[in-house]
């Protein structure tokens, strides 16, 4: 049995997929297993997957039908034999001591989740191309294993305090994290679908968070997240702010379990303002690729500005605390200045 169960959900990755799996046959960390999901490929991924199936032992090819990330996720997890459980998408890469890094971890401090840092390449958002953003959410080894400690941290992946750098304080992804393959069995954690919601990683995390006894994050960063050539307005879903409440009604009824609303509502609401920004922003970079309208588009922005989740939050949350970016958009929501957000936009994706 491996050590490490690596799942990689593929679905017409054919340009990026042979990195992706070298990243993984690379690793200085041998004991392990790839299960990579073809999900209906229309492009040559399929026979990439077989390809290196014939070359390596240790990889496992699974297709299916086309259902999305989060199922393809589900599918190699009922056939994964690790011991733990490490996930990557099929467009980006792992620098080569990730899982012998995350691995070790685990064995000392005993953690049944181990968290670690992503390296943004060619930056975030806006920024321009050829740049790369390290992101470590720990200073040092940092261990949660009271109920206190745990309980923060979940909010912690949804969102963060209106002071926090980030709109996350340790970040929603489950890519540069380590799990236990016992865990997630015997409670029975499995992956909703992102074709009904934003984050199935999200959901994911706070889901298996609640059910350790301790996680441990660590002041390392290995995961190459890449910002291809599709554009944000390219990757535009009319749909993301509808599964966007979705979201947020499913992050609320798994808090309402154990944590009163009154402490996880200040993490939900830097969220949705949060999630607002990014909205506002696509809404404004797809009309201008698209030559669409400004009335058009103020229309758009006024369907997110004005709804009664967006009114609420805004108004209560103490936004004069947020960092200056990000306080300068949300009262540009608050008041409706669209021209304004259209102007901020503009500037910061130049």
């Amino acid at each position: 049995m491996p050590k490490i169960s690596i799942i990689v959900p593929v679905y017409n990755a054919e340009k990026y997929l042979d990195r992706c799996i070298k990243s993984l046959q690379n690793q200085t960390f041998g004991d392990i297993e790839i299960i990579l999901v073809d999900d209906s490929s229309k492009d040559s991924s399929p026979e990439i997957c077989e390809k290196a199936k014939t070359e390596d032992s240790r990889i496992k090819v699974i297709h299916k039908v086309n259902e999305g990330a989060g199922k393809a996720r589900n599918a190699a997890l009922s056939i994964a034999e690790g011991e733990y459980i490490g996930f990557l998408d099929s467009d980006d890469y792992v620098e080569k001591e990730m899982f012998e890094t995350l691995y070790k971890k685990a064995e000392e401090y005993k953690s049944d989740l181990v968290m670690s840092g992503v390296l943004f390449v060619d930056g975030n958002m806006f920024s321009e191309e050829g740049r790369c953003i390290k992101k470590s959410y720990f200073e040092c080894d940092t261990h949660f294993e009271t109920k206190e400690e745990l309980k923060k941290l979940k909010m912690g992946i949804v969102g963060a305090t209106p002071d926090d750098e980030d709109d996350s304080k340790y970040g929603m992804s489950i890519w540069k994290n380590l799990f236990r393959l016992d865990v997630i069995r015997e409670n029975n954690i499995t992956f909703e679908s992102e074709r009904e919601m934003l984050s199935e990683d999200a959901l994911f995390m706070i889901d298996y968070i609640s059910c350790i006894k301790k996680a441990t994050g660590i002041n390392e960063a290995f995961y190459n997240y890449i910002r291809n050539e599709d554009s944000i307005s390219k990757s535009y879903k009319k749909d993301r702010f509808e599964k966007s409440l979705v979201f947020v009604s499913e992050v609320e009824k798994r808090f309402g379990k154990d944590i009163p609303k009154e402490e996880y509502k200040i993490y939900t609401d830097r969220f949705w303002q949060a999630m607002c920004r990014v909205l506002c922003s696509q809404e404004i970079m797809y009309a201008k690729d698209n030559s669409i309208k400004y009335k058009a588009l103020k229309e758009r922005l006024k369907a997110l500005c004005t709804h009664e989740l967006t009114v609420s939050t805004l108004k209560s949350y103490p936004i004069g605390k947020l960092p200056l970016k990000q306080r300068v958009f949300a009262y540009g929501m608050k008041y409706r200045w669209y021209l304004f957000l259209k102007l901020l936009v503009g500037l910061r994706s130049r």
